[in-house]
């Protein structure tokens, strides 16, 4: 793997931990430099987390190395030794389904829950939508049609919320694992730069309030697949998402940091891009505060040259 794809799945796993409004440090940003310059190699990686006490930086590590190994099955057991993968040591049996019923207000319903699948209709739920993904065809699927169908399938693996807790980031990662299986590998930082548009999408592809007039929507996630697979210049903004967003004048009933990033904070991602190339950038600034500098020499030696002598008329 080269330098260039490095690069894109760490900032991506790097801006992914705001899907949980947690923040890394600048600890696994000098990481994440010294793996793409080849100083720390991707076999020790996993040593370097004895170092992190931040839980969103032993995270990102470890999304990174899970990511970039080649094994995957679409199955259950995969998405379980994914979250084990990810969350062992921070949490006790990270590889259990949830037993307990669950409830969690998401900012892009206003406050409101998701009605998520009773704890006992889990398993029976994962094996029918992995059974059904496995014996789906994708050849000669036109690219729309993928895309619905990719937002479909995450969207339903994601509501189901099959942990008590770190569903998305899990799934995150089962996700662009996903796409490489399917021949989409991730070729952009569509998910480094949309992280909690990622998480507002899925929120509401599954949330439904007739009463309300609110129904199951698939078509923000699928901006985002699309963006991811295709390309384009779909911006994605967080506050889209929201229930009550007016295209005329953003109007949220719910204010909070969860729907998008503060706009005097600087990125995970720019956090990472700036460290990699502030090596570089150094000469050109001392270059350029050198021409300033030249120039007034010139000047000071020009005003000591003797002035020329007038020549007289006749």
């Amino acid at each position: 793997m080269d330098a260039k794809e490095k690069l894109l799945i760490w900032k991506t796993v790097i801006a992914l931990q705001a899907v949980d409004a947690l923040k890394t440090s600048a600890k696994v940003i000098e990481i994440a430099k010294q793996n793409i310059e080849g100083t720390i190699s991707d076999d020790a990686l996993l040593d370097e987390c004895e170092n992190l006490k931040n839980p969103a930086d032993i995270v990102a590590v470890r999304m990174f190395v899970n990511i970039i190994q080649n094994q995957f099955s679409l199955s259950q057991f995969e998405l379980v030794q994914i979250r084990k993968a990810l969350f062992g040591g921070l949490e006790d049996s990270p590889e259990l389904l949830r037993t307990e019923n669950l409830s969690k207000k998401e900012w892009a319903l206003d406050g409101l829950s998701l009605v998520y699948p009773k704890a006992n209709k889990i398993k029976n739920q994962l094996t029918k939508l992995f059974e059904a993904e496995t014996l789906f065809d994708f050849e000669g699927l036109e690219s729309k049609q993928a895309v619905k169908h990719i937002a479909s399938f995450i969207s339903e693996l994601w509501t189901i919320h099959p942990f008590e807790k770190y569903n998305t980031r899990t799934i995150a990662v089962f996700f662009v694992k996903y796409l490489s299986f399917r021949g989409l590998a991730l070729n952009n930082d569509v998910l480094s730069q949309s992280p909690v548009y990622f998480r507002n999408a899925l929120a509401r592809s599954a949330f439904c309030d007739g009463k309300k007039g609110f129904h199951k929507t698939n078509r923000y996630l699928e901006r985002l697949v699309k963006k991811i697979v295709l390309g384009g210049r779909t911006v994605l903004d967080p506050k889209e998402v929201h229930l009550y967003y007016d295209p005329n004048g953003v109007v949220l009933k719910v204010e909070g940091a969860a729907g998008g990033q503060d706009k005097n904070e600087q990125s995970a991602s720019d956090r990472l891009d700036e460290k990699l190339v502030a090596a570089k950038k150094a000469p050109a600034k001392k270059a350029a505060a050198a021409k300033p500098a030249a120039k007034a020499s010139a000047k000071k030696a020009a005003s000591k040259k003797p002035a020329a002598k007038k020549r007289g008329t006749k």
